[in-house]
Parts: structure tokens; C-alpha cells; sequence
């Protein structure tokens, strides 16, 4: 899905901190939840790019195919996706108390 580019740039450059928003400084991405929880912005700080992914956070729900491009155009490949996808499991866990499913 093609998202507005001024949207990603507002979310890139957001320094809000809180209980639900993971900033791994050591892996340098940040994962933060949005609106009602049906989408999960993944920001990859180190290569400065990003993705809207879509979830349903009441079910730990985790839509594998929504992870398909980078907001830079390039396409996600294989060895991202899984990368991500462990990252975003791991944040359902450990922030939403959740177990996640990947559907």
C-alpha cells in the first residue's frame, strides 16, 4: 500500500517515548502502534526507511502480505520480512502482552 510521503516523514521524526513504543537504540529501529490498532509503523532508523504494516492488535493479529515495499520504493525481501516480522512478534510480546499470530 502506498502511503503519504509527509505522513511517513511526520512519523520518522516523532520523538514521542512511552510504555508502547519500542525504540531499540541498539538495532536501530522503532516500532510504535497506530490509531485503533490496525496498523504498526516499522522504522528501520539505520537505513532510514520504513513501513506501515497492517495488524488487528485486539487478536495479535500480524497481516504477513502487508509487509510488501519500503516507503523508498524498494520491495522487502525475504530475509527483511522474517527480520521484521521476529521484531514485531517480540513487541506484541513484550509491549502489548500479547502472544502474535502471523496470518
Amino acid at each position: 500500500m502506498s502511503w503519504d510521503k509527509s505522513y511517513l516523514l511526520e512519523l520518522k521524526s516523532d520523538k514521542s517515548t512511552g510504555a508502547m513504543i519500542e525504540n531499540n537504540t541498539d538495532n536501530k529501529y522503532k516500532i510504535k502502534v497506530l490509531h485503533r490498532g490496525e496498523q504498526l509503523f516499522y522504522y528501520d532508523i539505520f537505513n532510514d526507511r520504513a513501513v506501515i504494516v497492517e495488524i488487528q492488535i485486539r487478536n495479535g493479529s500480524i497481516f504477513k502480505n502487508s509487509l510488501t515495499q519500503w516507503d523508498s520504493g524498494q520491495i522487502i525481501t525475504d530475509e527483511e520480512k522474517e527480520n521484521v516480522l521476529n521484531r514485531i512478534v517480540s513487541y506484541f510480546k513484550n509491549y502489548q502482552l500479547l502472544d502474535a499470530y502471523i496470518r
